[in-house]
């Protein structure tokens, strides 16, 4: 949009917009259409409400909003002011909450009333070392003591932007801290790769606490100068209603929304193609997409590298439609490593590495998780994959213990010990089980202790609700067998169990 030395910040960014297009719409929110002055004149008031309660540059601000206009203008703001923004996910319980503050140590968490029905920050009336006040329908916890931020100091592309909270195979979220320069560089790829331009207007369906929604939603539409329209809940009657009353040029989200829109959808509107992240997008989609006529392209990243790659237009055009074969984005390198020996060759799998500018600068206040995170200057991705015989790249998977359920990645450790945390269970072992929405469904395999013979799937979650475990690690299908196999050393083999999976039907408990 502008020169690489005025934009060196989200909020320059901000202000080269309103420079540029401050009467165009920017958001519009059930049926209500807002410019980006206007967007911009509502950030200003929030930012008054933001410093009145001792919010300053460089705080690091956690934040739980539903998608609504309130989210986006509250972001703004903090782009606005330089706080460091870590967007919490409204699914998130309340000991995960707990324990990202113990270790984050946020100056100020911002709550919208009712989050999604769980009032999970804001129907508490305390927090640990927090005073708490009630402002409308937010709740704002500030510090007693405001304690120096380690982000204080700097205005440049080097300076962090936002946290984004990923799980991790401990069962503890990590923080991933961007910087101005990582975010920047990643929207400015994304936006050249799909050819997004100010005559575009996308709607988006993940929140602002996951990379498609703050990245490819909000920073993505600030840099083309186009469109965004947003759902407070997700629901695709919502959304196919929407599709025939916007024009919706594409939607960037998970392979179960892109299910949801493919086979369940009759009027795709205007869209010119859809974006998929989040999850290999599974070949029945790709087959739908192709029938219905409307490009599907991948584009595949993690959180600490948003995204590193995506499926060139004249590629998939040249594959009929049916591939998901990624290329990196502008000024990213990818390479594939096995026992430490660089793979050159197709259909050899490997361990992918990135680097480039949109690496991610640390997990926050985790300096050991970050060194081993990377091999000098290139990123660990955890993932596995290899190269198709044109020379590009294909993900084959993670490489690590982690169900990604509906684009969602969720520990399997995390929900094995809200399990064992229930009565009568002596061993579990959780996993990702395939399914052709949601991409996996959690299953666990429980052995009982003595004298217990019979658990049902209602009775587990019964228990489980009880002990206020959110419902996003509720299992889904359940197996009670008599022992679980093991390696001599006393480490499951949970490749003999997906191994038996691969033989049954998974709709079995």
């Amino acid at each position: 949009m502008t020169s690489s030395k005025k934009v060196q910040t989200l909020n320059d960014l901000w202000q080269e917009r309103l420079k540029q297009s401050a009467q165009s719409t920017f958001v519009t929110e059930d049926g209500r259409k807002y410019s980006y002055q206007e967007i911009d004149f509502l950030a200003n008031k929030q930012m008054e409400l933001l410093r009145n309660n001792g919010i300053k540059k460089g705080d690091l601000i956690a934040i739980q909003f539903e998608l609504d206009l309130a989210n986006i203008v509250t972001v703004i703001a903090c782009i606005k002011m330089g706080v460091v923004i870590n967007p919490l996910n409204p699914h998130f319980d309340i000991d995960e909450i707990n324990s990202m503050i113990n270790r984050f140590k946020p100056y100020a968490i911002i709550s919208q009333k009712s989050v999604r029905g769980r009032d999970t920050l804001s129907n508490i009336a305390n927090l640990d070392n927090y005073q708490t006040k009630k402002i409308a329908d937010l709740v704002f916890f500030t510090r007693k003591k405001h304690l120096p931020s380690e982000f204080i100091g700097g205005d440049g592309s080097d300076t962090p932007a936002l946290v984004l909270n990923t799980s991790g195979t401990s069962g503890l979220y990590k923080g991933v801290v961007l910087t101005n320069k990582n975010i920047i560089s990643a929207e400015s790829a994304y936006n050249d790769a799909f050819s997004i331009t100010k005559n575009d207007m996308t709607l988006i369906l993940s929140g602002m606490y996951h990379a498609i929604g703050f990245h490819h939603g909000l920073i993505s539409t600030i840099m083309a100068g186009s469109h965004l329209a947003i759902i407070k809940h997700y629901n695709i009657e919502q959304v196919a209603k929407m599709l025939e009353e916007e024009p919706i040029t594409y939607i960037d989200s998970l392979p179960t929304i892109m299910y949801d829109l493919l086979f369940k959808v009759q009027n795709l509107g205007k869209l010119r193609m859809l974006i998929c992240g989040g999850d290999k997008i599974k070949e029945s989609i790709l087959v739908q997409a192709k029938k219905r006529n409307i490009p599907l392209y991948n584009c595949y990243g993690l959180t600490e590298a948003v995204p590193f790659s995506y499926t060139p237009q004249d590629y998939y055009l040249s594959k009929g439609a049916m591939t998901t074969a990624v290329k990196p984005m502008t000024n990213i390198k990818v390479r594939l490593v096995k026992n430490k020996n660089i793979i050159t060759d197709s259909n050899k799998q490997g361990q992918i590495e990135v680097a480039g500018p949109i690496i991610f600068k640390c997990y926050l206040a985790d300096p050991e998780k970050t060194a081993k995170a990377f091999d000098g200057e290139w990123f660990v991705t955890g993932d596995v994959g290899h190269y198709n015989e044109d020379n590009l790249l294909e993900i084959d998977g993670r490489n690590s213990d982690k169900i990604i359920r509906g684009g969602e990645n969720i520990s399997a450790h995390m929900v094995e010990d809200k399990i064992k945390g229930c009565q009568n269970i002596e061993e579990v072992a959780v996993l990702g089980v395939p399914d052709v929405r949601l991409g996996q469904r959690i299953g666990a395999f429980i052995v009982l202790n003595h004298g217990q013979k019979v658990l049902t799937k209602a009775e587990l979650i019964s228990e489980l609700e009880k002990q206020h475990v959110d419902k996003k690690l509720w299992p889904e299908k359940l197996w009670v067998v008599d022992s679980l196999p093991k390696t001599s050393n006393g480490k499951i083999k949970k490749y003999l169990l997906k191994n038996w999976l691969e033989g049954k039907k998974v709709n079995e408990e």
